[in-house]
C-alpha cells in the first residue's frame, strides 16, 4: 500500500472511531440536558473552540509540515518538537492570561464564566497535544496520532456523560472535557519522548527553527480561524438574536450536514503532508495525481452521504435527536447543499497551503467569513435558523468557487470538463433516482433509516460501476489492500 493510502487509511480509522463515538455521545447527552442547555453547551463550544484554535497558533500544520519535509533528519525532527513545544507552552500560557483578564473585567458574558474558568486548563495540555499530533502526522505515523485522539474523546465521552447523567450537567461536562486533555496531553509527551530526544531548546535553536514554525503557523492560523467562525458564526450569531433553543435546534442541523465531509476531512489530513513531501522533490504530476484522485473520491463520498441524508432529513433527526428536532429539518437541507461544495474546497485546499498559496487560501477563506457574517446579521433576525442555514450555505459556495479561481492560477492542473460532466451527471442520476424512491415509499422513521441507506448504497455502487467510476477490479485491489494492512 502507498504512503498516501496508508495515511488515509490510518486517518480515516480514527475519524470512523471519533464519529462513532460522536454518534453515540450526541442522542444520550440530549435526552441527559434539557433543549435549552444543550443550546448553550453548543453555544459555550462554539466559542471556546475558536479561542482555543487561536491559542494553538496554526502549530499543528506548522510541526507537521516542516517535520515532513526533514522527515529524513533526526536531528532537525528533534529540534523543530522541541521549538514548538516551547513555542506552544508560551501561546497557551498567554491565552490563558488574556481570558483571565477579560473574565476579571467583565468582557465575556456572565452567564459563561463558570464554564470558561473551566475550559481554561484545557488551553495548554490542549496546545501541547496538538504538537504530540503533529509530530506523529509530520513523520507520516497517523494512526499513533489517531490512536490518542480517540482515546481523549472516549475518555471525555465516558466520563463527561456519567458526571452529567448523575447531576453536574453542563459543569461536569466541561471538566471532564478538560481533564482529558492533560490526562492524554500528558501520555502522549511521555510517548513522544520515547522516540525523539528534546529538551528545552537553546536560544540559538529557537532562533533557526522558530520563525519558520511560527510564520507557517501564523497563515494558518489567520486561514483556520476564519474557518473557525465560518463554522461557528452562525451557531453565535442564532444565540444573540434568537435563544438557547434556536441554537440547539440549529445545531441538530449543522451536526449531520457536517458528517457529510467525513472523507474529504480524511484526504485534506493526509494531504497537507504527503504534498510537502511531494512539493520538497518537485514532482508536479505526482501532486496533480494525487489531486485528481482526491476531488473523485470526495466527490463519490458527499454524494452518497450528502444525498442520502438529504432525503432522510426529517427521520434522521426524529430518531437521532427526538421529535422535538424535527423543525430543523429544512435547514439541514440548505446546509447539505452548501456543505457539498466546501467539502470539495477541503480536499484541494491543503495542497495550495504547502506549495506556496497559503495566502491566497487564507484570504479567500477570510472573505467567506465577512460574507457569512453579513447574510447571517440580515437574515437570521428576520428568517431564524432558516436564514442561517441559507447564509452559510451561500458563503461556503463562494468560498468554493474562491478556491476553483486559485486552481486555474496555480502550477497545477485543473480536472477537464470533458471528466468532470458525465461524471457529475452520473452522481445526478442517483440522486434522482434515490429521491424518488424516498418520497414515494411512505413508512416509519425508524424503517426509513434501517432500508433506505442500504438500498441507497447498492444503487450508489451500482450506478457508478456502470458508469465506469468504480471499476470493479480496484475496488477489489482497495479491499484487498486495506485487509492485508489491517
Amino acid at each position: 500500500m502507498s504512503t498516501v493510502l496508508r495515511s488515509i487509511f490510518s486517518i480515516f480509522s480514527g475519524k470512523a472511531a471519533n464519529l462513532l463515538i460522536s454518534l453515540v455521545f450526541t442522542p444520550v447527552l440530549v435526552r441527559i440536558v434539557s433543549q435549552e442547555q444543550y443550546g448553550l453547551y453548543v453555544s459555550v463550544f462554539a466559542g471556546f473552540s475558536i479561542f482555543a484554535l487561536l491559542a494553538k497558533g496554526g502549530l499543528f500544520d506548522a510541526t507537521r509540515k516542516v517535520i515532513a519535509e526533514n522527515v529524513t533528519e533526526q536531528k532537525t525532527v528533534s529540534e523543530t518538537v522541541s521549538v514548538s513545544l516551547i513555542i506552544s507552552i508560551g501561546y497557551g500560557v498567554v491565552a490563558v492570561s488574556v481570558a483571565t483578564i477579560a473574565m476579571l473585567i467583565g468582557v465575556v458574558p456572565s452567564r459563561y464564566v463558570p464554564f470558561v474558568w473551566i475550559l481554561l486548563l484545557a488551553v495548554v495540555f490542549g496546545n501541547i497535544f496538538s504538537i504530540v499530533r503533529g509530530t506523529f502526522y509530520g513523520q507520516q505515523r497517523e494512526h499513533v496520532a489517531e490512536i490518542l485522539h480517540v482515546g481523549r474523546r472516549v475518555f471525555y465521552v465516558v466520563v463527561g456523560l456519567t458526571v452529567a447523567y448523575i447531576g453536574y450537567d453542563l459543569q461536569g461536562l466541561f471538566a471532564a472535557y478538560s481533564v482529558s486533555f492533560v490526562v492524554i496531553g500528558i501520555f502522549g509527551i511521555a510517548y513522544v519522548r520515547r522516540h525523539f530526544e528534546f529538551s528545552i531548546p537553546s536560544i540559538e535553536k529557537i532562533k533557526e527553527h522558530g520563525p519558520e514554525v511560527a510564520t507557517f503557523g501564523g497563515f494558518q492560523l489567520l486561514g483556520g480561524v476564519s474557518a473557525a467562525f465560518l463554522y461557528k458564526a452562525d451557531i453565535l450569531l442564532v444565540e444573540y438574536f434568537r435563544t438557547s433553543t434556536a441554537t440547539a435546534l440549529y445545531n441538530s442541523a449543522i451536526v449531520p450536514a457536517e458528517m457529510i465531509w467525513f472523507v474529504p476531512s480524511i484526504i485534506q489530513m493526509a494531504f497537507l503532508q504527503h504534498t510537502a513531501s511531494l512539493w520538497a522533490e518537485d514532482d508536479i504530476e505526482a501532486i496533480n495525481e494525487q489531486i485528481r484522485t482526491g476531488v473523485k473520491y470526495s466527490i463519490l463520498a458527499l454524494t452518497l452521504f450528502g444525498v442520502g441524508l438529504f432525503a432522510l432529513a426529517k427521520p434522521f433527526l426524529q430518531v437521532y435527536f427526538s421529535g422535538n428536532y424535527v423543525a430543523a429539518a429544512d435547514t439541514l437541507r440548505l446546509l447539505i447543499l452548501g456543505t457539498f461544495f466546501f467539502g470539495i474546497s477541503r480536499v484541494i485546499v491543503p495542497v495550495f497551503q504547502v506549495t506556496g498559496w497559503v495566502r491566497h487560501t487564507e484570504l479567500m477563506t477570510f472573505g467567506a467569513l465577512l460574507l457569512n457574517v453579513l447574510l447571517n446579521v440580515v437574515l437570521i433576525p428576520r428568517y431564524g435558523i432558516i436564514g442561517a442555514g441559507l447564509g452559510t450555505s451561500i458563503s461556503y459556495v463562494m468560498l468554493f468557487v474562491g478556491n476553483v479561481g486559485i486552481w486555474f492560477y496555480s502550477p497545477f492542473e485543473v480536472v477537464p470538463l470533458r471528466w468532470t460532466i458525465p461524471f457529475v451527471l452520473a452522481q445526478g442520476v442517483f440522486a434522482v433516482v434515490f429521491l424518488a424512491i424516498v418520497s414515494i415509499v411512505e413508512v416509519s422513521s425508524l424503517v426509513s433509516l434501517l432500508v433506505f441507506p442500504p438500498l441507497g448504497l447498492v444503487l450508489f455502487v451500482g450506478i457508478n460501476v456502470i458508469f465506469g467510476y468504480l471499476p470493479v477490479q480496484v475496488l477489489r485491489d482497495r479491499v484487498k489492500a486495506i485487509t492485508k494492512q489491517i
